[in-house]
């Protein structure tokens, strides 16, 4: 667009400043409609497209939300026909479900089928519904591993001691929180392959973990002992680790407190 003219010299007669300023006007007006003819067409449809656009995404959200509420209905629903023994009709609700977009919800209704198989006594149709859960890359991590930990225990009797080894050992490195679940089967499994070393030495870190259930770090302190371990130091072991977790959380507080006082 191009620019207003430069004004021509002021003059002392107020007619002439009227005359000055209906060119300047008529100027500005002839500028707008050049540039309204010019791009005038484009900038209205820039503005529908935009709106066309938000009015899709508002569309799309709703039609999600809508979808996510009517199988949550439908999974409540099978679940108290599976509560009150109606398993066959509420077997074809979990397998539409399963068949659904929504991830979390298609695991859960995976779960679900598995109980039921279980309570029939049909380990191999309940271990093929962990399997699709831990083998769906669109489900959470911690239900993948859920149905990881469940199928592994379901199998432990039936696969060899390598392979229950193998698919223990990334919750047995690390921190996972599936630590002493994992652990005890990796224990036992080098208990059937006769290394009674590294059994012993899993079930002392088993036994000293304040995340194992009671029950369990019970059983694993019998274990260790039976297999050599000096279960006297697993008192100076669990100390230790409450020690560690304290810091851990006094530095996090203190990091808290410098990114607050920072912003």
């Amino acid at each position: 667009m191009a620019t207003t003219p430069p004004a021509p010299p002021s003059s002392s007669d107020p007619r002439d400043d009227a005359f000055i300023r209906e060119v300047d006007e008529a100027y500005r007006e002839d500028e707008i409609r050049k540039f309204t003819r010019q791009y005038g067409r484009w900038i209205v449809l820039a503005i529908a497209l935009a709106l066309a656009a938000l009015g899709g995404t508002m569309f799309w959200k709703a039609e999600q939300v809508r979808k996510t509420e009517a199988l949550s209905e439908q999974f409540t629903k099978a679940l108290g026909q599976v509560d009150s023994g109606a398993t066959t009709e509420a077997a074809q609700a979990l397998a539409d479900i399963g068949e659904s977009n929504n991830p979390s919800y298609r695991a859960l209704a995976a779960f679900t089928q598995a109980g039921i198989a279980l309570n029939g006594g049909d380990s191999e149709k309940a271990s093929a519904s962990f399997r699709r859960v831990a083998d769906d890359p669109k489900v959470a991590e911690p239900l993948r591993q859920a149905a990881t930990m469940k199928l592994l225990r379901l199998k432990f009797d039936t696969i060899a001691s390598e392979e229950v080894l193998k698919r223990a050992a990334p919750f047995i490195e690390g921190d996972s929180p599936w630590f002493p679940i994992a652990g005890e089967m990796a224990a036992l499994a080098h208990l059937k392959a006769g290394d009674t070393e590294k059994a012993g030495a899993l079930f002392f870190r088993i036994a000293s973990d304040q995340r194992s259930p009671v029950s369990l770090r019970a059983r694993a302190e019998q274990m260790a002992a039976a297999l050599g371990q000096d279960v006297t130091k697993i008192a100076e072991a669990q100390q230790k680790a409450r020690e560690t977790e304290a810091l851990a959380a006094d530095a996090a507080k203190d990091a808290a407190a410098e990114k607050a006082e920072t912003q």
